[in-house]
């Protein structure tokens, strides 16, 4: 068996301080912060001190006096006297009170202040470093669970910042200070409170044992179901459509459920462990009574310096009850801690990224950009070869073509050029350097780039064609849009460039998210475009419109133009036909037209009226006739 569950208490320990020491170094930066917080609660801690002796001083003082007068002069007794020295003790009382509420009020502010600072600087550092991972990394996580741990899983620590770590830390002292004070007063009594904190921390191991693992379960489950809702959301339209709202709900709940029940869990715990600690506190809190009033029955022992006793008793008895709080909120912070450590923890495999989080300078890109494939092989993962040696180059202003059916390769080859995979054999050379020595974003920047799926942000048709590119000026703008055929769907839009987008673009069509992403793509002027399947979805009006354009800004850009209609390639100066991972073709629209193989079918069931073949692998059939 294995799992955290079965970690001892050493390595358990170890563990705890690992993650607390790492914690502490995010809040380093902001130490000042800390220690002004520290010293807020040294005020408050002294002002809580100075009420009991006031209190003592007032009852052993003027009240004690005015009883011992009273008894001694009979009806000759005058109080005034005691009651104007009560008024100064009463108003002394009031002032600590008024000046421990002020304190208490810059307690709360400074502590949440550097929290907060601690949490934005982490969330910060936790998101720069996903944009640096693998996309590859980003094919097996949903999400929602990625959006927990930047989101929720944070502001745990924000809790432990602010109430859990500072506080408790100062708890610590608190209590060490008021154990000296209360036996100071008198050790008798101190003794007895002594005696019985054995058993509150035995009963903080015994809870200590199942406190973490419940709050990893209810981590993961609130990731789990906030990873089921973005993507019912994001796929609200095809729920909608098939009529699986029903469904979709019932799955929801069943996250729902599991979450509710791993709360539960935790709820239990706590409503266990809170009303022991309570007992022992009222244990102690009698004993203290029936030998503090024993010893006043004996003279032993006044009034107000039980009183004193019994307040910093009580001052004492808090911290050590909220011990438990402070635990769990440590518990809850160590659980989110975690799953953030191992986000930061995870490094990049690939070369490109490996170096822009800590390596050498990458090699310059100063050539034209000639891109060769040379025996390019890939697997995703531990799975089969999707690639097996390919071969081709992409000479500067050429365009080269990829066609194939679907699952051939084809998206592969782009996400490779791009730099999001690196090759499992074979390599990519870009002016004959490999690609992974090059700067991934300075090479990226050198493309255009039109995915299959296109992706608007939130935000301003502008925003979305710029994204803040420095190399994307107005002229070069106004020539993708015109390049694309995008201006007059721009003209059209209220406040043209202006106009708002939704989110993912949801209130433009699909051609014109199409028309929007090509402008996109031409606006930085780019030495290679990629399109993706960037045709997929427009009209064939649009299309001839998109084909006219760019094939005259094609003319001095080298291209790599993945298609599924044939229509759009050609013009290509080369095509590569792909099937099963491997090129089995190659050459211009009409040579390989004329030679009859696989791109010659592709072209028959596209542009004939011929019924389609009832072969299971139409490619590698024989064209109906």
């Amino acid at each position: 068996m294995s799992g955290h569950q079965e970690l001892d208490e050493d390595k358990r320990g170890t563990l705890d301080r690992a993650l607390l020491w790492r914690l502490v170094r995010f809040a380093r930066p902001h130490a000042r912060q800390f220690v002004w917080s520290f010293l807020v609660l040294a005020l408050v801690f002294a002002l809580e001190l100075a009420g009991p002796g006031l209190l003592r001083g007032a009852i052993d003082g003027p009240v004690g006096a005015a009883i011992a007068a009273r008894e001694f002069e009979g009806a000759a007794f005058e109080p005034q006297p005691y009651v104007r020295e009560l008024w100064w003790w009463a108003g002394a009382y009031l002032l600590v009170a008024l000046l421990g509420f002020a304190f208490r009020y810059l307690e709360v502010a400074q502590l949440t202040r550097a929290g907060q600072l601690v949490v934005h600087d982490l969330r910060r550092r936790l998101y720069e470093h996903i944009q640096r991972l693998d996309v590859a990394w980003f094919d097996r996580r949903p999400t929602g669970g990625l959006v927990t741990r930047v989101t929720s899983d944070v502001e745990s620590l924000a809790e432990m910042f602010t109430t859990g770590l500072v506080t408790l830390s100062f708890d610590l002292v608190k209590i060490g200070a008021l154990l000296v004070v209360l036996f100071w007063l008198d050790w008798r009594l101190a003794g007895i409170a002594v005696a019985l904190t054995p058993v509150l921390i035995g009963i903080s191991m015994v809870f200590r044992g199942g406190a973490r693992e419940a709050h990893r379960l209810v981590r993961r489950r609130l990731s789990e179901s906030n990873g089921y809702l973005q993507e019912a959301l994001q796929g609200i339209r095809v729920v909608q459509m098939f009529g699986r709202e029903k469904l979709v709900s019932q799955r929801f709940a069943g996250h729902l459920s599991r979450y509710l029940s791993a709360n539960v869990r935790t709820v239990l715990l706590f409503a266990l462990f809170f009303p022991a600690i309570d007992w022992v506190v009222t244990l102690i809190q009698a004993s203290s009574v029936r030998f503090g009033g024993t010893r006043i029955a004996q003279g032993e022992l006044s009034y107000g310096l039980f009183l004193q006793f019994w307040f910093y008793l009580a001052m004492l008895l808090d911290p050590i009850r909220e011990l438990g709080e402070r635990y769990n909120v440590l518990q809850s912070a160590f659980a989110a801690a975690e799953r953030i450590f191992g986000i930061l923890d995870t490094q990049p495999t690939l070369k490109s990224n490996l170096r822009a989080l800590d390596g050498p300078a990458p090699a310059p890109l100063s050539g034209p950009g000639h891109v060769r494939f040379e025996k390019v092989s890939f697997a995703y993962g531990s799975g089969p070869e999707v690639l097996t040696e390919v071969d081709f180059e992409i000479p500067p202003g050429h365009t080269i073509a990829l066609v194939g059916a679907t699952g051939s390769g084809k998206s592969t080859i782009v996400n490779l050029l791009l730099g999001f995979y690196e090759p499992t054999r074979g390599r990519i050379l870009i002016d004959g350097v490999d690609l992974r020595e090059l700067d991934a974003r300075a090479w990226r920047a050198r493309l255009g780039l039109v995915l299959q799926e296109d992706f608007l942000f939130a935000g301003t048709v502008r925003e979305n064609l710029v994204l803040e590119r420095a190399a994307v000026s107005a002229d070069s703008l106004d020539l993708a849009l015109e390049g694309s055929c995008s201006r007059e769907l721009v003209e059209r839009l209220p406040g043209g460039l202006d106009a708002p987008v939704a989110e993912r673009g949801a209130t433009l069509s699909t051609g014109e998210r199409e028309l929007l992403s090509m402008a996109r793509a031409l606006a930085g002027s780019p030495r290679l475009i990629v399109l993706d399947e960037a045709t997929a979805s427009v009209d064939s009006a649009t299309e001839a419109r998109i084909e006219r354009a760019t094939h005259s800004l094609l003319e001095h850009r080298s291209a790599l133009v993945v298609a599924h209609r044939l229509s759009t390639v050609r013009r290509a100066h080369q095509i590569l036909v792909l099937h099963r991972g491997q090129l089995r073709e190659r050459g211009s629209h009409a040579t390989l037209l004329s030679l009859g193989g696989l791109y010659a079918r592709l072209h028959a069931m596209q542009f004939t009226d011929e019924p389609l073949l009832t072969s299971t692998d139409p490619l590698t059939s024989s064209p109906a006739r």
